[in-house]
């Protein structure tokens, strides 16, 4: 772009590189060569434990020029074009011209970068405390209905394995002749010892089928009740002294084998068990053995069901 000044006789013109020039310089063409770029400096190798990338160049992007008001000629566009490559071709060689090590040391010059944290996790920290403590908030104290009436609890709260057990106030009898902290009793001498009590009892239940005879309603049901219990009782005593029989005729039985130089055999419970009941299947008539077999029957029964209903599943309404 060209352009005359009026305090000069002469005319003097700007050129494209900006110098002013006479119309006769103006009008001569200009020659622009091309800066050669200096040989690259050998460095000594620096020993770095890790390789070191260039950074990378950016793009210089010339700006627009803006438009001039006369036509400008070829020569002139020819001379920006190339005033343009002269000044962007030093700054490109002075990059290429810096080695790794040059930059690796400006590196190591920087200060280290302190980790921050990140905001995202503050910010969902405060929000989780502010909903915590408003859901805290929200939760209405318990109160009661009336001044006379108890205060409500949430029944939400684990309970304690280790509870406290309040001891009965109370005194309870006790009997030194059959409590085991004082001494350990023998039963075939407490039996040989208190034998009346079984002719006691017999008397209570004689006594008490006739009070049922004459009694009627709930006063007969409770005598029922009464002697169904001592009859139970009294027939439990008697499994109980047989299976001791059983097991003593046993014990009699092996130490004879053993002094005689056989091992010993113990029973086991199942043994024990068949063998009771065919002992108690002998004293029986045929028609008692039929009802013992119907009645024991019908009790595996009844256990097998229970057993089955336990294992079925819940239906779903």
């Amino acid at each position: 772009m060209s352009s005359s000044l009026s305090r000069f006789p002469i005319p003097i013109y700007f050129g494209a590189d900006g110098a002013l020039r006479t119309q006769q310089q103006q009008q001569q063409p200009v020659f622009y060569f091309p800066r050669m770029a200096p040989p690259k400096r050998k460095f000594a190798q620096l020993d770095l434990g890790r390789r070191v990338r260039a950074r990378k160049q950016e793009e210089w992007e010339p700006e627009p020029a803006p438009e001039s008001e006369e036509p400008s000629s070829d020569d002139g566009t020819d001379e920006d074009v190339s005033d343009a490559d002269c000044d962007t071709a030093p700054a490109a060689v002075g990059l290429s011209t810096v080695s790794f090590g040059a930059l690796a040391r400006a590196q190591a010059s920087l200060p280290a970068k302190t980790k921050q944290p990140l905001p995202e996790t503050t910010t969902s920290t405060e929000h989780n405390s502010s909903s915590s403590s408003s859901k805290k908030a929200q939760k209405p104290k318990p109160k009661r209905t009336s001044k006379h009436a108890p205060t409500e609890q949430t029944s939400k709260r684990p309970v304690s394995r280790l509870r406290e057990i309040i001891a009965d106030p109370r005194r309870k009898p006790r009997d030194p002749r059959f409590d085991p902290l004082v001494s350990r009793g023998d039963e075939t001498k407490a039996k040989k010892a208190y034998a009346f009590l079984d002719d006691y009892r017999e008397s209570e239940m004689k006594d008490l089928r006739a009070q049922i005879k004459k009694a009627k309603g709930d006063a007969a049901d409770h005598l029922k009740r009464q002697l169904k219990s001592l009859e139970s009782k009294k027939l439990a005593r008697k499994k109980k002294e047989e299976e001791e029989e059983l097991l003593r005729e046993h014990r009699q039985q092996e130490k004879e084998l053993v002094a005689q130089g056989k091992k010993p055999f113990y029973l086991k419970k199942s043994e024990q068990k068949k063998q009771l009941l065919t002992k108690r299947y002998e004293g029986m008539t045929s028609r008692q053995v039929d009802k013992a077999i119907e009645r024991r029957t019908k009790k595996i029964a009844g256990r097998e069901k229970k057993e089955l209903f336990s294992l079925q599943r819940p239906r779903v309404r």
